[in-house]
Formats: C-alpha cells, sequence, structure tokens
C-alpha cells in the first residue's frame, strides 16, 4: 500500500513539473517583468479580499469574477502575446507585444491596488495618482 502512495505521489509531482514548465513556457520564461506583475496581482488580490471585508460583501460575484475569472485571463492574454512574437508574420515589427501586455497589465494592477487601497482608507500623493492615470491613458490610446 506504502509503495502504490509513493508512486501516486511520484506521478502526481511528475504532472505539477510538467504543468509548471509548460506554463512558465508559454508566457515566454520568468523575467524581472512578470515577476513585477506576480507580485501586484497578489497584491491586487489581497487589497481586493481587504476592501471586499471592510464592504460586507466578500462572497459578491465581482469579487468572484476578478479572482477566478480576471487573474488566469491575464496570463492567457500574456500567452497569446507570446506566441504571437513568434510567429513567422511578426518578424518585421520591432517591438514585443509580451512586453506591451505585461506592461498595460503592470498599470492596470497597479491603479486596481491604489483604488482598493484608497477605498481602505490609505492616502496617495496625488502625484502617484496623476502619474499612473496618465501612464494608463496613453497605454489605452495606443
Amino acid at each position: 500500500m506504502k509503495e502504490m502512495i509513493d508512486e501516486i505521489s511520484n506521478q502526481f509531482q511528475n504532472l505539477i513539473f510538467w504543468l509548471g514548465t509548460g506554463f512558465v513556457s508559454g508566457i515566454g520564461g520568468i523575467d524581472g517583468d512578470i515577476t513585477v506583475l506576480f507580485y501586484l496581482v497578489i497584491i491586487d488580490c489581497i487589497t481586493g479580499l481587504l476592501k471586499a471585508v471592510k464592504n460586507g460583501n466578500v462572497l459578491s460575484k465581482s469579487l468572484f469574477t476578478g479572482f477566478i475569472i480576471r487573474k488566469p485571463s491575464i496570463c492567457l492574454a500574456i500567452a497569446t502575446m507570446h506566441q504571437l512574437d513568434n510567429a513567422s508574420f511578426m518578424n518585421d515589427i520591432n517591438f514585443s507585444l509580451r512586453v506591451c501586455m505585461i506592461t498595460g497589465c503592470i498599470l492596470m494592477e497597479s491603479v486596481s491596488i491604489i483604488e482598493n487601497l484608497t477605498q481602505l482608507g490609505i492616502k496617495f500623493p496625488g502625484i502617484i495618482e496623476k502619474v499612473l492615470a496618465v501612464k494608463k491613458e496613453k497605454l489605452d490610446k495606443e
């Protein structure tokens, strides 16, 4: 019985390893931009949860949509842009769609964190809000 449990555990570890490897490869690897985005996503989830606790709507549909739908969708969007960067018909452009997508997501998460913290009563210097708003607006236009 112990051998069977060890074998199942080993197979599960192999599955997790290969899924993780495929995921990292699909998003173009782990670099500084992805690391920043990863931490911002975690901070946004925590601040969103704190805001929901404060507002008394922890089990709301918007919280579910934000955590379960939107956050994994960010990874899918980055993976899509990475695959487009690898496509042969995209060789004539001089910028990375993956980097553009990551930058947009970093700005989006940063704005969301500031909004969450503001609703929790944290005051930010106006310059921080203005810089992020301008960056987000420029990104939306481009």
